[in-house]
């Protein structure tokens, strides 16, 4: 290893060092100095050696080793609109490595490094990695195991993204090439494996080993079998099946795990086989003799198994693998019996329904995370939840006989519960979840069920057993277990339960937000935030009007608990009542006015201390909307409120900035629009936000990608509410100077044409003819230099745009066309014919569209271009792509949240905007707005939507009422379209 290369490595070191630092200064000017030396040509290099390095510390191996695998996901992956900022040399010498280094680093090493590896195998595997498999192969041992398991965690690690991909013929190929040079060897191992597991079977530390190796080779097999039977294991399908089978029944006391609270090896081979022969007995059930013999050792294995949490996986697996053959009619004779179905209940379900002491433990040392696993699920899968998913399959196929079974031991829960609730309240806890797993036919997470048993009255059990836990909040006392489990009845069956029944509990459960239990509390927080969003016949269930009463209660309650929070980190744990916060404000609308100088100083209160340790992303992102709406409706109640929003928010967003606060700054500068659109009555920008303008174009804020989208939305609102006053203060130019750094970038370049879209909107035509000359010569360099189809179409309904700018007098055109010939004399013909006429068609969004077809309709239509004969013969051309996008319906409109949002700049249309993207925020879902780590745009903000053409709503109507007054210079160039699109041109004039 050479001097310059150890000193890369001490140099990394050193930093990753400092990025595991207390001190959050060091942490950060660490973490800029990684992110500026990754830029570096060979950076890879001394990385993957640093992390290989087993006399470097553990911890700064693994800190390399996670820096690795952001760096692959960075960096990697290439793509047409974007640069490819690693070299080819840098690219092979990973290839080259990562294999053996896989093989030889410890396991929580493994892990980072194989999801490097996944990446790439995604990436360039097999066409630009075909020695993958073979050098994977050729490294397979015979003896040393642990050589082994680095590889097989390696095929798995490249194989499993094979089990949620569609159905492609490039998929079945890749599957095909693995196929070929990998099952013979695969097979061996196999094979050896299961002969060396005998022959240790009193060894604990060798089995530990085996069976990892087992555990691999079962995940690799459902791999390789996922998509589709292969000829090789179909015809190896007795062999494999019968060493399965061994291994689902296999005892030995030295291979099981001696933690009763994380699954060994021997557990995790187990659940693996039961995904294997539920996947066979769904896809392969033809070939799959062997599936009655494994549905009785299933059958048996649940009814034996032990309650510790490390059987949960096997549980849950083995319960799914029965689920499918349940529901599958063919296999009907198997339960259909009374006393089958009752034994399955009894001895299966009803067991795997009662609530696990360890979950009783979480639920009271770990509340947050008890919610969290409860509502997201854990990758283990909980006994629980397979056991309500048993009982739907059986529903499937005998539905009245299932919920006859079900209810008799609903009804004994209830009764013994009822004898003595202090006693017994576990026998309700079980009974209320099985009412829930009996009644919910089908579910969606955005509404609960929407389909239910109908042998089950869910009004009716909601009045009878749920509301007695709401009605006073200090009940329950002694298991608040109820009282969770009540609110989750409402919340799951709120699109079923009737409107008096869900306005009764909706005022019980904002009491609840008080309770002292954060897991009743939380709970509450969550059902109130679904039922603030529900809908019947399109319309909200509870209107601003419901909630006015409520909102004050509501927002007390859950400020006083994050008040309550002793640490940054401790307050944004709970993003559960942040977005309940959020909610609050969205469907209390401008009725929130009398609440929001409380409402803001809180706010601002746990934004200025989450802000000193940002820890939770969807905290901080629920935070930030709740500003986001509680500033936009409270404004729009009330101008005048932005000044007490501006004075609150400004010291801390000027912290932020000046701290670089990474992950709140895109949120700072979103709000910052946001603000500064309601001043667009006054025409004029505040001075605060003037002399904020010249900091905002520094080249260091746009060096991070993620304050780019929302540092160009800034941006826009500048324009727009004082586009002549920057150009008469000469600020276009520095503007301009950022629209050239994004167009030279094929990942921003859609962020520069959004700027220049706005400079073309908001500013005089007189003031962007001084740079129109610039502005097409960039794009018209990038054009030649680096065209990509994001590029050419983006610059298609740019130019459309310009050409839109005061149609009646032709300014655009002419504005347009005489900037092009100052570049070139009849230079734009060419670029129409050679590049822009296929690019037409496929401009995206409605307004987009619009604004396309309008803009080429009035160059078409111009006397310009019609007194020219190097243009005038390309009228049938544009026409004839005009047409076809109009007259294509497959078009997808992939902007139409967006394209509602219809800005030409006049306060009137601004208002009919906000009006129907006020509807859009009725049940706003923050995983639909492009929520992500690096920018999430807030929804509660909404797009400036640039509409140069604004008096025309039907672009066929626009294009017809463009070419009337030119009907008859059309005429040859009209007879020269295809009939189709000649009869579409003629029935748009005519209806004109």
């Amino acid at each position: 290893m050479s001097a310059g290369t150890a000193a890369t490595q001490e140099t990394l070191a050193s930093s990753l060092q400092q990025t595991l630092s207390a001190n959050a200064l060091e942490r950060k000017q660490a973490e800029h100095f990684l992110a500026s030396i990754e830029q570096t040509p060979h950076f890879v290099v001394p990385l993957l050696q640093l992390v290989s390095n087993q006399s470097t510390d553990a911890n700064v191996r693994f800190a390399a080793a996670l820096f690795f695998k952001n760096f692959i996901k960075r960096r990697w992956p290439q793509d047409e609109n974007a640069e490819d900022t690693l070299l080819a040399d840098d690219r092979q010498a990973v290839k080259r490595e990562i294999v053996s280094l896989m093989i030889t680093v410890p396991k929580n090493l493994q892990l980072q490094i194989g999801e490097a590896v996944s990446i790439i195998a995604e990436n360039d595997f097999p066409l630009h990695w075909p020695e993958l498999i073979s050098d994977l192969v050729s490294k397979l041992s015979a003896t040393d195991y642990h050589v082994n398991n680095g590889i097989l965690q390696t095929a798995h690690t490249v194989f499993k993204g094979w089990r949620s991909e569609f159905r492609s013929d490039q998929l079945y190929t890749k599957i095909n090439y693995v196929l070929t040079q990998f099952t013979e060897a695969y097979m061996q191992v196999f094979i050896t494996t299961d002969k060396l597991i005998d022959e240790h079977a009193g060894n604990r530390a060798a089995l530990q080993i085996l069976l990892h190796s087992l555990m691999l080779l079962c995940q690799i097999y459902y791999d390789l079998n996922c998509q589709d039977l292969p000829p090789f294991f179909e015809d190896h399908m007795a062999e494999f099946m019968q060493t399965f089978h061994k291994y689902l029944v296999y005892m030995n006391p030295n291979a099981e795990s001696d933690d009763d609270d994380v699954a060994g090896d021997l557990e995790e081979v187990k659940a693996s086989i039961c995904e294997i022969i539920e996947l066979y007995a769904q896809r392969y059930e033809e070939d799959f003799k062997q599936l009655p013999q494994f549905v009785a050792t299933v059958w048996n294995m649940l009814t034996t198994v032990g309650a510790s949490h490390k059987y949960d996986g096997v549980v849950s697996k083995g319960m799914a693998f029965l689920r499918t053959v349940v529901r599958n009619p063919r296999q009907r004779e198997l339960f259909s019996s009374s006393e089958s179905l009752k034994l399955i209940c009894e001895r299966i379900i009803i067991p795997n329904t009662v609530l696990p002491e360890s979950d009783e433990e979480l639920f009271e040392d770990d509340p947050i995370q008890f919610v969290r696993r409860d509502v997201e699920g854990s990758e283990a899968g909980s006994r629980r939840e397979a056991a309500a998913d048993l009982v739907r399959g059986l529903l499937e196929q005998f539905s009245t006989e299932t919920t006859q079974v079900m209810s008799a031991y609903i009804q004994k829960g209830l009764e013994q519960y009822a004898a003595n609730p202090a006693a017994h309240w576990r026998g309700k806890d079980v009974a209320l979840f099985m009412v829930t797993s009996v009644a919910v036919v089908a579910s969606v997470g955005s509404l609960g069920a929407t389909q239910i048993n109908e042998l089950v009255n869910v009004s009716d059990f909601f009045s009878s057993q749920i509301v007695q836990h709401l009605q006073d909040v200090n009940s329950d006392q002694q298991a608040p277990i109820l009282k969770v489990d009540a609110i989750k009845y409402v919340n799951t069956f709120r699109s079923q339960l009737p409107r008096n029944l869900l306005a009764q509990a909706l005022p019980l459960l904002g009491n609840h937000l008080g309770h002292s239990n954060p897991v009743v509390s939380t709970y509450a927080a969550i059902a109130i935030e679904r039922l603030l969003v529900l809908k019947k016949d399109g319309a909200l269930l509870f209107g601003p009007a419901d909630v006015q009463s409520l909102a004050e209660g509501m927002l007390g309650h859950i400020f006083g608990t994050l008040d309550s929070a002793d640490s940054p980190q401790k307050l944004a744990e709970n993003d559960y009542l942040m977005k309940t916060v959020m909610r609050i404000f969205l469907a209390s609308r401008t009725n929130i006015l009398p609440l929001a100088p409380a409402a803001l100083g809180k706010l601002a209160a746990i934004l200025g201390e989450v802000s000193k340790n940002p820890s939770n992303p969807r905290f901080s992102h629920f935070l930030f909307e709740a500003v986001g709406s509680l500033a936009r409706f409270s404004c729009a109640a009330d101008s005048s409120a932005i000044g007490q929003f501006e004075a609150t928010l400004f010291p801390i967003f000027q912290m932020i900035l000046q701290e670089d606060v990474a992950e709140f700054m895109p949120y700072v500068f979103q709000i910052l629009a946001q603000l500064l659109s309601v001043h667009q009555a006054s025409g004029r920008l505040p001075e605060a936000y003037v002399s904020l303008l010249p900091p905002l174009l520094q080249p260091t804020l746009w060096s991070a990608q993620g304050n780019i989208p929302a540092l160009v939305r800034l941006l826009q609102s500048y324009l727009q509410i004082g586009g002549g006053q920057l150009a008469s203060d000469g600020q276009l130019q520095p503007i301009l100077g950022v629209f050239q750094r994004l167009i030279a970038s094929k990942t921003n370049d859609h962020h520069g044409f959004n700027l220049l879209l706005a400079i073309s909107q908001f500013t005089p035509a007189e003031s962007l003819k001084q740079y129109l000359k610039a502005i097409l010569t960039l794009c018209l360099n990038r054009l030649q230099s680096s065209r990509t189809a994001k590029f050419t179409r983006n610059f298609a309904h740019y130019v459309a745009s310009v050409l839109c700018i005061d149609a009646h007098g032709e300014v655009g055109v002419n504005l347009f066309m005489d900037a092009m010939d100052s570049i070139q004399p009849n230079l734009f013909a060419t670029v129409l014919q050679n590049i822009m006429l296929e690019t037409i068609p496929s401009v995206v969004g409605r307004v987009e569209r619009k604004t396309t077809v309008v803009g080429f309709a009035l160059l078409v239509a111009s006397r310009r271009f019609q007194s020219s004969a190097g243009y005038k013969s390309l009228t049938a051309p544009v026409l004839q792509q005009l047409a076809a996008m109009l007259m294509d319906t497959t078009v997808k409109e992939t902007k139409t949240l967006a394209d509602r949002s219809i800005v030409d700049g006049s306060s009137a249309a601004v208002v009919a905007a906000a009006a129907v993207a006020d509807e859009d925020l009725d049940s706003l879902e923050i995983e639909d707005t492009g929520y992500q780590a690096s920018f999430a745009r807030l929804a509660t903000l909404g797009d400036i939507k640039i509409d140069p053409c604004p008096q025309i709503s039907d672009p066929a109507v626009g294009l017809g009422q463009i070419l009337k007054p030119i009907q008859a210079q059309l005429g040859d160039a009209v007879q020269h379209l295809p009939a189709e699109t000649r009869q579409f041109i003629s029935q748009a004039i005519s209806q004109a």
